[in-house]
């Protein structure tokens, strides 16, 4: 095999082509197997939407929610859970130790620091806990059964200073804690990864199997990386730092350990160093031009969230404030659902609920042809969110009052930067 230290720096074309191939959005992933599918292009973010269904919808023949939903809630064969970030993603159920192994534990840490703050003792929230746990040992219930059944003595709304931290009453803490602590994961109620009425459930009744902290940390780790290069190199140490919510140290720990072995390239343009498999050099190296390679994209999609920078990689400078959400006028580097031409995002689209079709905005100037081939896939993605979604949420629950998604809104803001004085 030839060394990669003779290779010329590859461009970032040739990284967006291999990306788009190997995420299969430049032809369907060959098999109905959606969990090998997700396997191959890694964990999917589900943040309360409609985007696990569109982005499988993105990559296969005939996609339907239903097939989905059904290896979720019936088969269990694919989890629901918090990790990376504190974001909620869809992985093989193989894989749900390493993702409750690695989540980010947000709560827990904040809950040490305004301990003086606090209204209820650590043996009360114990106590509040256990009571939790005892209840859902019944089956699945929502926060207000679980309300319910806990002692009203140990529900306590909270002050405006822990309030600003996240912390509502000591009900919601308790639920936060416990998942954090990989005792209980948030399903949906309805049986839809679109829906916003969720239960609660124990770890230890939907994935008896799964011990999270048997696992050691640096393993979940490894083995963490050993996936996210797998489905995202060539990728930096940071892009995995980031995406995985771990220090730099850890990450660089952790792909030590990957086999085949990771070994750098030079790109185009920058001196930071990208790794790939070994193994994979030289189809990296002979991948293909892709020849109008077309594709429409949900908010989250893995695409995009896979990397850290969004902007010269995947997007030209001159519309960096293009494809991107605000609040109160400030740019968010979160992208909305995403027009991508030759792994390049062109555009931003979203559904237009009156007239029952896509909205298409697109900021690059493209050929005829393309466009046309644009808006026939855009035809394409109506017809599957009429027949299978009937309505649809392009964005997660986190997004509040201040925060503007319309891409009709937000093109009025294109070419006036990063951050737009606003009145919200």
């Amino acid at each position: 095999m030839t060394s990669p230290k003779v290779r010329k720096p590859a461009s970032f074309q040739l990284l967006n082509f291999w990306r788009m191939r190997r995420q299969f959005l430049d032809r369907p992933f060959g098999s109905k197997n959606l969990l090998e599918l997700i396997k191959h292009i890694g964990w999917i973010y589900s943040p309360g939407c409609s985007t696990p269904y569109l982005t499988l919808w993105a990559r296969t023949h005939s996609f339907k929610t239903e097939d989905l939903n059904r290896l979720v809630f019936d088969k269990r064969e694919l989890v629901q859970v918090e990790t990376l970030r504190g974001c909620t993603m869809l992985a093989p159920r193989d894989q749900a130790a390493i993702a409750l192994r690695v989540r980010t534990r947000t709560f827990t840490e904040l809950t040490k620091q305004a301990r003086p703050q606090m209204p209820i003792t650590d043996a009360e929230m114990e106590r509040l806990k256990s009571v939790i746990v005892r209840a859902l040992e019944g089956g699945p219930k929502t926060s207000e059964q679980l309300q319910k059944t806990v002692p009203a003595d140990l529900v306590r709304d909270f002050g405006p200073e822990l309030k600003r931290l996240g912390f509502t009453n000591s009900l919601s803490l308790a639920i936060n804690l416990l998942k954090e602590e990989g005792r209980i994961l948030k399903m949906q109620s309805r049986r839809r990864l679109d829906s916003s009425e969720y239960s609660y459930v124990l770890v230890s009744e939907w994935l008896p199997e799964v011990d999270p902290f048997e696992m050691r940390y640096e393993e979940a780790c490894a083995r963490l990386a050993a996936q996210y290069f797998r489905a995202e190199a060539p990728a930096r140490i940071k892009d995995f730092a980031w995406w995985a919510g771990i220090n730099v140290t850890d990450a660089i720990r952790a792909a030590g350990e990957v086999k085949p072995r990771l070994v750098p390239i030079a790109v185009e343009g920058t001196k930071d160093e990208y790794l790939i498999a070994e193994d994979d050099i030289d189809a990296f190296y002979g991948t293909p031009n892709l020849e109008s390679a077309i594709n429409l994209i949900p908010y989250r999609d893995t695409y995009l969230k896979g990397q850290r920078e969004i902007i010269d990689r995947f997007l030209r400078p001159e519309h960096a404030d293009k494809p991107f959400s605000r609040w109160k006028g400030k740019l968010i580097n979160d992208p909305l659902a995403t027009v991508i031409v030759d792994g390049q995002a062109i555009g931003v689209w979203e559904w237009n609920e009156s007239a029952r079709e896509v909205d298409l905005l697109l900021f690059e100037s493209i050929p005829k042809p393309v466009e046309r081939l644009v808006r026939k896939r855009a035809l394409e993605l109506a017809s599957f969110i009429r027949s299978n979604l009937g309505e649809i949420r392009l964005q997660g629950l986190d997004y509040g009052p201040h925060q503007m998604t319309c891409i009709h809104d937000l093109k009025a803001f294109w070419g006036k930067g990063a951050q737009v004085d606003v009145h919200a």
